[in-house]
């Protein structure tokens, strides 16, 4: 190596940062301009004048003791005096103080966090490259670093807005996805009802039906089912699969397939939901699934004049008996022995009953509808619902449905619910005499 060489080593800014691994530091070096210790300062400032460069390393044969500035020794040499004192001074007593050396295998993090960690007059001192043996290697500007941060940099966007990219497309079409399971889900609710007695048209059924259905994402965990018994009787079944999105739909999914395969044990609630608490516990164990569902199976049966009714975890039906102008919880103590579905398959939920005369309305929620907050985090509550629902008795089903679910989201400080809501209201008209 010569004392006197220098050298501009072009960058390529076309490569990515996962492509570099480590830098090849050698090709960022600007000049290998170098001096021996004993070299007299006149001489090394004639070197600096020839070079026109701003530092020179200083070396005892090839190995780095330090680093030397122009701007320092022309300082000395211009001072009064200064050739006569200095002129014949070697460099090597007229070094800069802590001159930054780094390794050829060092990693270019540290070599950036190190470099523009330094301040003062020290930041704009070039960098010497040396190898494991301290050998000179060259001289790197501060000026190349600032290129490389900024390479890295530019690098680091233009790969985290490819990533973005790559996200915002899977969202997009996990969000496509979800929708097209949202629409298979509601076409799954049922879009007509069973009339009593059969046949007749929906409003002059001596049990009409109406709902209120809000998933509180795409998909959801609550649902309900209606299907015949009898010529005067319907059955009704609401869930309310633990949590939300996919997970719970899928269990959703699964449960209406069983209560389809169960349905002929409908008659007798208590016994329709052991059935299904043993079909879902089987497909859970098998399954990495670890979930539950609550739920309420009821029988409107106009013939016998009575509700029968059994409990899996689920909030207490209201029963408007408008006769008496009065709103009551059904008794589930009578049925709620069992716990919710899907946790222990040994369980066998008992059936309970009430009198039905006509007028009378039942309304079967879950319990988004009245986990709701409000003011100073004040929790509406079944209490509260079953006052509400008392003070409007004597509304129609269907106005019914709709005024509650307005008084609720007006009870909420959000103006909206926070889960899922399912609401069904069941109205009676008229109850033959045999």
């Amino acid at each position: 190596m010569s004392d006197l060489e220098t050298g501009q080593y072009p960058i390529d800014l076309t490569e990515s940062i996962s492509e570099m691994g480590g830098v090849d530091w050698e090709t960022l070096v600007d000049h290998r301009t170098c001096v021996q210790q004993n070299e007299p300062l006149g001489r090394v400032y004639e070197k600096f004048r020839q070079a026109g460069v701003s530092f020179m390393a200083v070396l005892d044969k090839k190995r780095v003791i330090g680093l030397c500035a122009r701007h320092e020794i022309g300082m000395r040499l211009a001072s009064r005096y200064g050739i006569s004192l200095f002129g014949k001074a070697p460099v090597r007593d007229h070094l800069v103080a802590q001159p930054l050396l780094i390794h050829i295998e060092q990693l270019w993090a540290d070599v950036l966090r190190r470099v523009f960690s330094r301040t003062g007059e020290s930041f704009n001192q070039d960098v010497l490259l040396v190898d494991d043996r301290s050998t000179f290697l060259g001289l790197i500007s501060v000026q190349t670093l600032v290129r490389l941060q900024t390479r890295l940099l530019m690098q680091s966007i233009v790969q985290l807005e490819q990533k973005q990219a790559e996200i915002s497309r899977r969202n997009q079409q996990l969000t496509e996805d979800l929708r097209m399971a949202r629409e298979v889900q509601l076409a799954m609710l049922p879009r007509t009802v069973p009339t009593v007695p059969p046949g007749i048209a929906a409003e002059a059924s001596a049990i009409r039906v109406f709902s209120h259905y809000a998933p509180l994402g795409l998909v959801s965990g609550d649902f309900f089912e209606v299907f015949p018994i009898s010529d005067r009787a319907i059955a009704v079944l609401i869930a309310d699969v633990m949590g939300h999105g996919v997970q719970a739909a899928l269990v959703m999914a699964m449960m209406r397939a069983l209560i389809q395969d169960h349905s002929d044990a409908a008659a007798d609630p208590g016994q329709f939901l052991t059935a299904l608490n043993q079909s879902l516990c089987a497909i859970l164990k098998g399954s990495s699934l670890s979930t539950f569902a609550s739920a309420f199976s009821l029988v409107v049966d106009i013939g016998a004049g009575e509700l029968r009714y059994a409990n899996a975890g689920h909030p207490c039906p209201i029963h408007l008996c408008r006769s008496a102008d009065r709103a009551v919880h059904l008794d589930c103590v009578q049925s709620s022995n069992g716990g919710v579905l899907g946790v222990r398959s040994d369980v066998t939920y008992r059936t309970g009953s009430a009198t039905l005369k006509a007028q009378d309305a039942v309304l079967l929620f879950t319990d988004g509808l009245f986990e709701i907050r409000g003011e100073d985090d004040d929790i509406l509550g079944q209490d509260r619902l079953l006052e509400w629902v008392a003070a409007h008795i004597k509304q129609s089903g269907e106005i019914l449905v709709q005024e509650l679910i307005h008084g609720v989201r007006s009870f909420s400080s959000q103006g909206q619910f926070e889960d899922d809501v399912c609401l069904v209201a069941l109205e009676i008209d008229d109850i033959p005499s045999d």
